[in-house]
């Protein structure tokens, strides 16, 4: 009754409560007090990248539309230079003589700008002195023009007229107004090249672009809510609004300093805030405006988010401290009540802390009479943390350390070096006897070993066949690391090398220096052992001593992707030579070890599964071979059947891939085969045509032809024609000029000589030869 009162009164069981609370609270306000300066902070740098949005956007829109705009005055200069423009420039009846000609060639040597450039609405050249108006398939009068086609709403006929031909302009600009177009109203831009000379211009090229156009341009830029955006000139002039409403300009140009900047002023009894970047090739202005409180109201939006989130979070965080404190204040009683009841404690204690204090402090003495007792177990506890270091199951130095000392094992701050003996004995199979055998000799060889070793290293059973052997030597020894670990080695081998009889096997892993590196040095052991037993050699190998790059096979990715196209186009000479140079280079050079050649086997089974789904071939034959790559056991012969299933898949691959391109082939040729048989008798039948119908290139259509048939493309549809002359010439009674018609040519004389050429005689002659 006595040792559990102080705990019985409500006193005590408050201050345990007060004690727990005390650092919930504290540790619930101390994070929020950074928050909420990191907070300020984070408003103050939201509220800078908004304002700086509309600049990033209007700075990229820019540069976007002045790259549009040089395209253009480099459309209009090649225009400008045009031969056939500057020698049509000082005619002055078009359609006198040859000029009709001129005319015809001028407007066929207009290129359509605009199927390439979907920025122009069209472009047009005007001529002074012929009055003629040219477009890439057009032509128009000047009146005619401006009437039907270019009708600008805020100039008349003369005024235009003038504009056009009375000044000489470089890269001029008409403001963005209203044209009438084929009697549709465009809110467009014009951009004016004059032809001729300064003081004496003999026309304009003209350039429409379509404000819509540059509207999409500046499509990120956010005017909602009363905002505007436009394009002013270095004159002050508007060139452009790119808002919906267009409003008049409400910001002096003159006012605004520097090349970019964000200012605030009040509009119509609005806080607005404007945004502008001028342009340092044209000098133009580019401006947005908006409300002041538009621009932030994703930051205010999240200010007041942020306040209530933060005051709901205090509420719920000191609900959840004084649940917690009263949820591990009673656990806390609890224990105390089981020390006073349980423990030889003196019941005048009123602190609970100092109560477990006390209490641990007896069992850390019990502690240390139970090490005593362990370290009769050292042995085995040395053996599973070896087995624990060579695995690699410590993540950290500071743990493998501390249970080092448990194990009573100290070899901290040293280097260490990991040997691998093998004995001979299990190479043809188990048996009873050699497993006996085996026992026997791997206990000597064991015992041997700690002797030379004396307190320099450890010795641990990793199979019936092989001890591993941790080295363990000062870093400032570690040049003479080797001398020392293969001295030790011989030394043992002699004491036992009579009475056992057999050469033992060594693999020796790198120096490292730290515990954590043991299972690295452990491992390479491993590989060095492998490449002994691989080679069939005796004595010891150090893992440095391997052969170079046998950790490291040969798979550059350009050469992947070499073979992959030459799969691909169906090359199965080129192919299978790659994966020969590939076999000889990681099978017979670098003779890689088991777990590297499977990774390289794996990388080229890769390079298939990648091609297979661009050649739409199957898939389930593949994995079925590359499957036993992981099941089977692994053996070197093993992997060379393997890398032979690779061989054979490539060359399936390519035997698919001609087998559908001699398909394809084969439907092409006929195809093209029967539009010629069909189509003949069209004069406009040649090369480009049935290239467009097709479609593919005339280039391409030349050379596959020629390669299919052995015959060109030209000279078959010449001889389908001649075919169905001489049969019309024996069977009709139809004239030369009526057979070179029905037989595709547009005159009888191309049709003579044509006949003449391939037969030695003409049409009229073979006609009576061959029905005289």
């Amino acid at each position: 009754m006595l040792k559990g009162q102080w705990l019985s009164d409500g006193k005590g069981r408050h201050r345990v409560f007060i004690r727990l609370l005390i650092p919930y609270i504290l540790f619930l306000i101390l994070p929020m007090i950074v928050g909420w300066i990191i907070y300020q902070k984070t408003i103050e740098t939201m509220e800078k990248e908004v304002t700086a949005n509309h600049m990033n956007v209007l700075e990229q829109s820019k540069d976007i539309l002045e790259r549009r705009l040089e395209e253009i005055s480099s459309i209009a200069q090649q225009l400008s230079v045009d031969t056939r423009i500057i020698q049509f420039q000082p005619v002055i009846d078009p359609f006198e003589g040859t000029n009709t000609y001129r005319v015809l060639d001028t407007n066929k040597s207009l290129y359509n700008y605009k199927l390439s450039n979907n920025f122009i609405f069209n472009y047009y050249v005007l001529f002074k002195n012929s009055g003629l108006v040219l477009t890439p398939g057009s032509s128009y009068s000047i009146k005619e023009f401006y009437e039907n086609i270019a009708k600008y709403s805020r100039l008349d006929y003369t005024n235009w007229n003038k504009l056009m031909f009375d000044q000489y302009f470089t890269r001029k600009y008409i403001p963005s107004q209203e044209v009438m177009v084929n009697n549709t109203p465009y809110t467009m831009l014009t951009y004016i090249q004059s032809l001729g000379y300064p003081g004496n211009p003999q026309g304009a090229i003209a350039v429409m672009i379509d404000n819509r156009e540059l509207q999409k341009l500046f499509h990120g830029l956010d005017i909602s809510g009363d905002g505007w955006a436009y394009i002013v000139d270095d004159q002050g002039q508007l060139i452009s609004s790119l808002s919906a409403d267009a409003v008049p300009l409400p910001v002096d140009i003159a006012k605004l300093s520097g090349s970019r900047g964000v200012v605030e002023q009040t509009i119509d009894k609005k806080p607005m805030m404007i945004t502008y970047v001028k342009s340092a090739s044209n000098g133009w202005t580019y401006l947005v405006g908006q409300p002041t409180h538009i621009v932030l109201e994703k930051v205010r939006y999240i200010q007041k988010i942020t306040f209530s989130l933060t005051f709901l979070f205090l509420v719920i965080g000191v609900i959840i401290a004084y649940l917690l404190a009263y949820r591990n204040s009673k656990p806390l009683r609890n224990i105390v009540n089981m020390i006073m009841e349980k423990a030889d404690v003196s019941p005048q204690h009123r602190d609970a802390y100092g109560l477990i204090g006390e209490t641990v402090s007896g069992l850390i003495n019990n502690n240390h009479r139970l090490k005593s007792e362990i370290e009769q177990q050292a042995p085995l506890l040395r053996a599973a943390y070896f087995q624990r270091l060579l695995n690699g199951e410590f993540l950290s130095v500071h743990d493998a350390n501390a249970l080092l000392k448990h194990v009573g094992m100290d070899v901290t701050g040293m280097s260490y070096v990991v040997a691998i003996l093998h004995l001979r004995g299990l190479d043809n199979g188990y048996s009873g006897d050699l497993l006996e055998e085996l026992d026997m000799k791997r206990v000597l060889t064991k015992e041997m070993l700690r002797k030379t070793m004396e307190h320099n290293g450890f010795v641990y059973d990793v199979a019936e066949d092989q001890l591993a052997v941790l080295f363990c030597c000062n870093q400032s020894q570690s040049l003479r690391v080797k001398e020392h670990i293969e001295s030790n080695l011989l030394e043992a081998d002699e004491a036992v090398g009579d009475l056992l009889k057999y050469v033992p096997i060594y693999g020796i892993g790198a120096i490292h220096n730290s515990l954590t590196g043991v299972s690295r040095s452990y491992e390479q052991a491993r590989q060095a052992l492998s490449f002994q037993l691989w080679q069939n050699r005796e004595g010891i190998l150090w893992f440095d001593e391997l052969p170079d790059d046998r950790n490291n096979y040969y798979f550059p990715s350009d050469l992947e992707g070499r073979l992959m196209n030459l799969a691909k186009a169906g090359d199965r000479v080129e192919v299978k030579r790659i994966l020969e140079d590939l076999y000889r280079e990681n099978f017979e050079i670098r003779r890689l070890s088991f777990s590297v050649m499977q990774l390289f086997l794996y990388e080229v089974w890769g390079s298939i599964v990648k091609l297979l789904p661009q050649m739409e071939l199957a898939q389930e034959q593949v994995f079925h071979q590359m499957k036993p790559l992981s099941s089977e056991t692994p053996s070197y012969e093993h992997m060379k059947n393997n890398y032979a299933s690779v061989i054979s898949t490539y060359e399936w691959i390519c035997d698919s891939v001609n087998a559908h391109k001699k398909s394809q082939n084969i439907q092409l040729v006929e195809h093209i085969i029967t539009i010629l048989n069909q189509d003949y008798m069209q004069d406009d039948l040649s090369l480009d045509v049935v290239a467009d119908r097709i479609p593919i290139s005339k280039v391409y259509l030349s050379q596959f032809f020629k390669e299919q048939t052995g015959i060109n493309f030209s000279d078959y549809l010449e001889s389908v024609r001649m075919d169905h002359a001489k049969t019309l010439l024996l069977e009709s009674r139809l004239t030369i000029n009526d057979i070179a018609a029905n037989v595709g040519y547009s005159s009888s004389n191309t049709f003579c000589r044509a006949f003449k050429r391939l037969h030695g005689v003409s049409a009229t002659a073979y006609k009576k030869s061959q029905t005289g």
